[in-house]
Formats: C-alpha cells, structure tokens, sequence
C-alpha cells in the first residue's frame, strides 16, 4: 500500500490502461506538455506520444465529436473537460450521439469513450466552474455514470470506466484533487465491475446514509459526531457509481436500519439524491420507521469566492439532517 492524493491515482490509472491497451487515447484541452489543467496528465504525452496524447483548442463539440467518430473505429477515447459545466457544449455528442449507438446499430456497435468530468464546489471560482453535474445526465438512457471519492476508488473505476463498452461519465470532486492523502493498492489484481459497486464505508444498526463526493467526507465526520452523541449506530455507503445503481446493497441496509439520509452537493430540486430516496420508497416501505431526509445543495446561482460555502451542504447542515432523520 502507498498513500497518495486523488490526482496521483487518477493518473496512474491513465498510465496502467493506455500500457494495457494501445486503443486507448487522451482528448482535451492542456493535456499534453502542460499535464492537464488539474495535472493528473503529469507524463502521459513524454511517454505515449503525440498520436496518444491529442491536444485540443477551446472546442468542446468538436472534439467530442471526434471521440465519436475514434470509438467507432475501434479506439477507446478519453475526453476531458477541463470543467465539467463545459460538457453542455459536448452534450449533443453525448446524449443524443454516444448514448444511442448501440441502440441504433442494433447491438452491433458500441462507443467505448470515458468522458471526464471535473465538477463540484471548492473551488470557490463561480457558477461557470463548479456546478454538479450529475443529474443533468442520470436520465439518458444508453450511459454509464461512475463518481468515485477516495483516491483508491478513483484509480479502480477510473479503469473500469475505461474498459466499459459503452459511453462513461467519469465525474469525480475537482476539490478533492489535492485535498488528502489515503492508502492505495500498490497493484490492482482486478479491475471492478460496474455492476454492484456500492461501498458500506461502515456498517451500522440506526440509520443508513448514502453520500459521495465531499459530502461523503461531511458525512463521515458528522455521523461520528452523532453515535458519540446519541449512542446511535449509522450505516454509511458510497455507491461509487450512481448509473447502474447498486439498489440492493442500499435496500438491504434499509430493511436493517429502517431510515434513510441521502446528500450530495448537487441542488436538491432534482437531485439524484430524489431518485435513490424513490428507489428506496417503492421497494422498502414496510421497513421504514420515517420519512427519508436528504440534505442536499441550494437551488441556487453558484457565486463567487466565500460566499459559495451558503450553498453546499456543510458538516453542521449534515449532521442536522441525520439527527432529523433519527428523531
């Protein structure tokens, strides 16, 4: 095991799938000498190239387009937007290109491209850099969505959005970058599934929270707070990816627990956050013993500098919630 940052790990599992698989290419803006925007493309032109490493100019509809036409052709693409907020100019090639060719063609074609996707609050640089993204793209049928946290997560499914056939949102908290050190695999023996991705980061008795993302850490911190308060026993899941879903380990801690908190930073009018607590409604109702509580982003215009900490959900928002969803 070696600790190290998520830009570490994100990177790394650049350099173990494009070693793997000489299809695989990088696509974006600042990738190349520069290393990326964030500089989790530290090294990859110097080692594979030119004709690996594709450097583009301010034009996120063309070289999405591009990534298109390069999966059907057999390449497996890696497109970055160096904000996540950009990928509304690519959206054309992902929801009503990328995400239908398998469909259309009948099941003959894939598009295997790994679109990558640095969203969320953090960085304190307004409402054109750091909005979440999520739930703009839960609804399209024919994508995958996996969002990852810690930096040993972001390297395993990083890979695994890599390998997948179809068309993969990468979304991970541009914030969490450079923000902590954890321990990570020296080897990865076997890249995950997409598939029953769902993680209990704890297991507990009272409750069950599902988070991820910095809202995943507040609530770590705050349930911690809360059992030392309360003598309660909190379950908490990251579910690592949010398309397909792992609704089972999540209906399963339901049916223990019998409540439910769900957060995420993302606005609450329309959060995934809403679709886990129907999920959760329609198939665990006899084993509720409350209503389920989410505490989620304000439905509001991301601003500028300090001001942005009123709109996410803080440690104290969260752990008002799980005491909510206990009462």
């Amino acid at each position: 095991m070696s600790k190290m940052i998520l830009a570490k790990a994100f990177c790394i599992a650049m350099y173990e799938e494009m070693g793997a698989d000489p299809k695989v290419i990088c696509i974006g803006e600042d990738i190349g000498k520069r290393g990326g925007c964030w500089m989790n493309f530290t090294g990859l032109l110097d080692t594979f190239g030119e004709n690996r490493v594709l450097e583009m100019p301010l034009a996120e509809m063309g070289y999405s387009y591009f990534a298109v036409g390069a999966a059907l052709e057999g390449y497996r693409p890696i497109v970055e937007y160096m904000f996540a907020d950009f990928s509304t100019l690519g959206y054309e090639a992902i929801v009503d290109m990328a995400a239908k060719i398998r469909y259309n063609s009948g099941g003959i074609t894939s598009c295997p491209i790994t679109f990558v996707l640095p969203h969320g609050g953090g960085g304190r640089s307004g409402c054109h850099h750091q909005q979440s993204v999520e739930a703009w793209f839960t609804n399209v049928p024919g994508i995958k969505i996996v969002a990852p946290t810690t930096p040993a997560d972001v390297r395993a499914y990083y890979r695994a959005a890599i390998r997948d056939d179809d068309p993969t949102l990468f979304i991970y908290q541009r914030a969490l970058l450079y923000d902590r050190e954890e321990e990570v695999p020296d080897k990865l023996d076997v890249v995950p599934s997409l598939k029953n991705a769902g993680k209990i980061v704890k297991e507990g008795k009272d409750l069950t929270i599902v988070a991820y993302h910095r809202a995943l850490y507040n609530a770590i911190d705050a349930a911690a707070e809360v059992e030392k308060e309360t003598g309660k026993s909190i379950e908490i899941i990251d579910p690592r990816v949010l398309i397909p879903f792992d609704k089972e380990k999540v209906f399963a801690s339901v049916k223990k627990t019998g409540r439910l908190f769900v957060t995420h930073e993302a606005p609450e009018r329309g959060g995934f956050s809403a679709q886990i607590v129907s999920w959760v409604a329609e198939n665990c109702q006899s084993s509720l013993k409350a209503a389920p509580v989410r505490v989620c982003g304000a439905n509001g215009i991301i601003p500028f500098g300090e001001l942005e900490d009123y709109l996410y959900p803080s440690k104290a928002d969260i752990k008002a919630g799980i005491l909510k969803a206990l009462a």
